[in-house]
């Protein structure tokens, strides 16, 4: 495979590094998930992802390089400019971070970003539990609780990129159970912001030990206060942000070629 071109896929988080290669077909070529030490600045960032990237690409003698990368980031961005605006799931030195020009100075290549729930509900609606779905929310309460929207097929960003923020809604632990009053108030609170949106579609993204009381009593008070919406448990999971990375990189590098 000397030489083959690849699309790249990059999550991370403040301590977790994801990173999946496919060819444009897209078969898997590589899978990877690493630890992320502190990486105190935007160089020490772009070192270490792009430094692991070059790393798959060299492996075993290969020497493939990238068509599009694709990130998906902790926390909101910019879209336009690349930038993680606010590192919500990441270290606190990230915020500010310049995603699309660092990875460009290691890697010459198209490169967009999104947040991670944004990623996930990319794939979710092509891939996934809302395919077809143009009006849709994606809730995830893995680590810090974010919501990303779907109305009329275009994504809610929100003034200052900021939309999907549930500062109110209790944050799960792992190895915990959701109950009690925290179950009540996170069943409450997302059905506000339901009512608000009107989807069609409410997508739960959590723990097992979290959805399984969570999307019955959250259908139970949407049925009472803004009846219609259908909640259901998220088809990809912990994959979602990596598949909607994958997503992007996809598209980014199809329209490279277009131009």
């Amino acid at each position: 495979m000397a030489g083959d071109s690849v699309l790249v896929a990059v999550e991370f988080t403040a301590n977790s590094l994801r990173l999946r290669l496919t060819d444009p077909e897209g078969t898997t070529v590589a899978d990877e998930r690493w630890p992320l030490p502190a990486l105190a600045d935007e160089d020490a960032w772009g070192w270490e992802v792009g430094g692991r990237i070059a790393t798959l690409f060299a492996r075993e003698g290969e020497r493939r390089s990238a068509l599009a990368i694709g990130v998906a980031a902790p926390g909101p961005v910019d879209p336009v400019k690349g930038h993680l605006l606010r590192s919500v799931d990441g270290q606190e030195a990230w915020s500010g971070l310049a995603i699309v020009e660092t990875l460009r100075r290691h890697i010459d290549v198209p490169v967009a970003v999104s947040t991670r729930v944004s990623a996930a509900l990319l794939a979710e609606r092509w891939r996934g539990a809302a395919r077809g779905i143009e009006d849709a929310l994606l809730v995830t309460m893995r680590g810090v609780p974010v919501a990303a929207a779907l109305i009329g097929g275009r994504e809610v960003r929100g003034a200052s990129f900021e939309a999907g923020s549930l500062p109110a809604v209790p944050q799960l632990e792992p190895g915990t159970r959701l109950a009690g009053r925290d179950l009540e108030t996170a069943a409450g609170l997302l059905a506000d912001a339901v009512a608000l949106l009107d989807p069609a579609l409410v997508i739960v993204d959590a723990e097992p030990q979290h959805a399984e009381p969570l999307i019955p009593l959250l259908q139970r008070v949407i049925t009472e206060v803004a009846p219609g919406p259908k909640v259901i448990a998220s088809a990809l999971g912990e994959d979602g942000p990596l598949q909607g990375a994958m997503i992007l990189a996809s598209t980014v590098a199809y329209e490279g070629d277009r131009s």
